[in-house]
């Protein structure tokens, strides 16, 4: 055990020098919060738990400090409900307004380097060429790209699903993946479809070797186990409508050497893509990996008969990705027009660019252990890590400046002045009108979260689904509120500034924010 210490912290080490070349350092503080809310998806992150740890709503995942009166899940608005039981017991001792997404984001990418060391280390000749592979299969621009959606930086759960499905001693022992797939549940639901895929593989290669009886009902058991931690988080209820918009968020055909961003490679050129291929779609394996991608088709060394029971699950999940509208250097090569029907039932997955993920962790992982079995592995592999670290500067600089306000201990941007503190003091309740978060959303996070440090109810937030009964709520304050209506003791922050003429006299503007104080 003393031994294996100097490695652990040999990772580590790697892991931080990734961290601080990904965010700034000054991110893992919990008291640094100004940077979060900038108008990512990670500010409505920080707000959620924070609001679930100040409204004191542990050990269920209900937020009673948001969308109130009803509340919201930890679940819908993508602030880690793992975080939440963890941290759900010392809510009484924590002070209100701290952040645990910068050290999310730190603690995933050591799991990451941790899982990623243990799937290639029994395939390296010696360590520094186990060294090489982990930091290519560690550090996929995907995982940097998910900086705005943080729970999505938990790709670790894809390599600990991996690590479980490649080892038989592992992959036979349900308890393996009722911990990888409970896990995954309490991250993000995407992250529990990509384990699942892998453990659906697992599941494939025991029931066709002979085992009917006993995969079954250990299937059957572990989803029980899921479908309830789902319904506890309320996945089940709400009467959530669809979007309509799957489709606009792929995987392109050319996803895996295409960046997808133009100034997100140093190497290789990309033409111009929209927020829903170039983010959710992003798959870029970058140049480094891709030679080692290269030289494994090519030399094709290692054993990986293994991975094939993984390609029935992967296929689905990449017919799904490509959507019906597939994308080729930037333009649609054709377009499959789906019925409505179909459309909505696919709602749920609307992000479909991000289930190709399993596939490419496992594309990289087969081709870096097969480079591992040739002669001059090392030499390769250091090679690919160099082109990997040149080719990826610009993507990696874009996003760390995203949050360069780490380096600023201010707060507050958008609304600065001190009158907020009393207006939000003296409301019972905080509401916004209309109900629509990208207005302006970054005054929506700074409100908010002043709201949550003061311990009151907020009417609207932003959430990944908005529930039936939200929904009617605040559109009935909506039409109140033209009709020269609104609750007594209510903040409202009007965010078009459009007032019905009862309620000019009382307007106040501050920050360029038209409100009706309490």
């Amino acid at each position: 055990m003393m031994k294996r210490i100097p490695l652990v912290l040999a990772l580590i080490a790697t892991a931080t020098v990734l961290f601080a070349a990904w965010m700034p350092l000054a991110t893992l503080d919990p008291r640094n919060v100004g940077w979060l809310l900038a108008g990512y998806d990670r500010g409505q992150s920080a707000i959620g738990l924070a609001a679930y740890l100040a409204g004191g709503g542990w050990p269920s995942f209900h937020i009673a400090l948001l969308s109130a009166p009803e509340g919201t899940s930890l679940l819908l608005t993508d602030s880690i409900p793992l975080l939440g039981l963890l941290l759900g017991p010392f809510a009484a001792v924590l002070p209100p307004g701290l952040q645990f997404i910068g050290p999310w984001m730190f603690a995933c990418l050591v799991l990451q380097v941790l899982f990623a060391w243990a799937l290639v280390r029994p395939h390296a000749p010696d360590t520094l060429t186990a060294w090489f592979g982990t930091v290519l299969l560690a550090a996929l621009p995907m995982l940097f790209n998910r900086f705005p959606h943080v729970s999505l930086c938990a790709q670790w759960l894809i390599l600990w699903a991996l690590w479980i499905y490649v080892e038989p001693r592992r992959t036979d022992r349900p308890l393996w993946w009722l911990a990888v797939l409970a896990t995954a549940t309490l991250v993000h639901s995407y992250l529990l479809l990509m384990v699942a895929s892998i453990w659906a593989g697992a599941l494939l290669r025991r029931f066709v070797a002979g085992s009917r009886v006993r995969p079954v009902i250990e299937a059957v058991a572990t989803i029980g186990v899921v479908v309830l931690l789902l319904a506890l988080q309320g996945v089940f209820g709400g009467g959530f409508e669809s979007t309509g918009t799957y489709g606009a968020f792929p995987m392109a055909l050319d996803g895996w050497w295409n960046p997808a961003n133009p100034t997100y490679s140093a190497l290789l050129p990309s033409p111009p893509q929209d927020h829903g291929r170039g983010y959710e779609g992003l798959n870029y394996l970058g140049v480094g990996m891709i030679l080692v991608v290269l030289v494994a088709g090519a030399t094709r060394r290692a054993g990986l008969r293994r991975l094939a029971w993984l390609l029935p699950g992967f296929a689905v999940l990449m017919l799904v990705a490509i959507g019906p509208q597939p994308i080729l250097w930037g333009q649609p090569v054709a377009t499959l027009h789906l019925p409505l029907w179909l459309t909505d039932a696919l709602d749920p997955v609307r992000a479909a660019g991000r289930l190709v993920w399993p596939m490419t962790y496992t594309l990289t992982y087969a081709a870096v252990i097969s480079v591992m079995a040739l002669r001059r592995a090392t030499i390769v592999l250091a090679a690919a890590v160099a082109l990997q670290a040149v080719d990826l500067v610009p993507m990696l600089a874009a996003i760390r400046a995203t949050s360069a306000r780490a380096d600023d201990p201010a707060v507050f941007v958008r609304t600065r002045d001190p009158r907020w503190v009393g207006l939000v003091a003296q409301a019972k309740q905080i509401d916004f009108t209309p109900a629509d978060p990208f207005i302006d959303l970054q005054l929506l996070e700074e409100v908010t979260w002043r709201a949550v440090v003061a311990r009151r109810p907020v009417g609207f937030t932003y959430t990944a689904r908005t529930s039936s009964t939200t929904r009617l709520r605040t559109a009935a304050e909506r039409l109140a509120f033209e009709r020269g209506t609104i609750a007594p003791g209510h903040l409202v922050i009007v965010q078009d500034g459009k007032l019905p003429a009862t309620l000019a006299r009382r307007a106040l503007h501050i920050d360029g924010v038209t409100v009706i104080a309490p």
